[in-house]
């Protein structure tokens, strides 16, 4: 008999209005009101849940975060090929970086 490892994920989640002056200082305050255990979540919280095999979790991550990167770096240099435009895709790649470096 084999043994697996196995992933057990639950969602929870909760909307909190903030008043901010952008949406930073918002991420921010929601942070720190979490960290104080100022919001809490709980079961009546709950969204989703999902249930996977680890071997393919750590396997999706590595595959995100290598496409993640190389996408990055190209769409970098045409970002500054073209002197920085407001509208380029390569500033929503940057963030998604962000979020999951």
């Amino acid at each position: 008999m084999e043994t697996f490892k196995i992933e057990i994920q639950e969602l929870l989640s909760k909307t909190i209005e903030t008043q901010a002056e952008n949406i930073e200082e918002a991420i921010e305050k929601v942070n720190q009101m979490y960290r104080k255990e100022e919001i809490v979540l709980d079961y009546s919280d709950f969204v989703d849940k999902k249930i996977i095999p680890q071997t393919l979790m750590n396997e999706k991550e590595i595959l995100i975060k290598e496409i993640i990167e190389y996408l990055y770096i190209e769409e970098k240099k045409h970002f500054e090929e073209l002197e920085e435009p407001d509208n380029h895709i390569f500033s929503k790649i940057k963030k998604l970086k962000n979020l999951i470096d």
